[in-house]
């Protein structure tokens, strides 16, 4: 009569374990929620735990056991991950700040750089050229990837200056 008795709890706790441990697998792959799967996955260890060392004590069948056994370690590893994911999505955060700090910095050094009349020329420039441009040769190619490239560096040593400035901005304000 114990035997039953026990067989009927660590049946019974075998299964509370892995419904627990289905419920926690799923909840574990929902972004910002999967840390609350910690609770249920927890739950359905110490369960599933007891119910197995009840099961190998008896000699009774166990397959649902460890599988949910499996399925709550499983999900309490990817809550746990949850954490590292949300930590780098918070740190993540700090650099969109410092990314659209750089962004404003670099549009105040391109206004300060180019007049309203500079952008005009630039365009006027630009339309002559469309005009002029009918056919590319190799011979023009060339000269047209040289003044790309001549182009790139300028742009590449502004993005620098403005970088250099941006630093030292954010330097001045994290010692504020």
């Amino acid at each position: 009569m114990e035997e039953i008795k026990t067989s009927r709890t660590a049946q019974g706790l075998g299964i509370a374990g892995f419904v627990l441990a289905l419920i926690a697998i799923f909840l574990s792959f929902i972004p910002l929620v999967g840390i609350a799967a910690m609770v249920p996955a927890v739950v359905a260890i110490i369960f599933t735990a007891i119910a197995l060392s009840k099961t190998v004590r008896s000699d009774q069948i166990r397959g649902l056991i460890i599988a949910g056994l499996i399925i709550s370690v499983v999900a309490f590893a990817i809550s746990i991950s949850q954490i590292y994911v949300g930590k780098k999505i918070a740190h993540l955060g700090k650099n969109v700040d410092k990314i659209e700090a750089f962004s404003k910095e670099l549009q105040k050094g391109m206004d300060e750089e180019f007049t309203k009349k500079d952008m005009e020329d630039l365009e006027k420039a630009m339309e002559e050229l469309e005009g002029e441009i009918k056919v590319i040769t190799e011979e023009n190619a060339e000269d047209i990837g040289r003044a790309a490239g001549k182009a790139l560096k300028e742009f590449t040593k502004e993005v620098k200056k403005a970088k250099e400035v941006l630093k030292d901005s954010t330097e001045e304000n994290d010692k504020q």
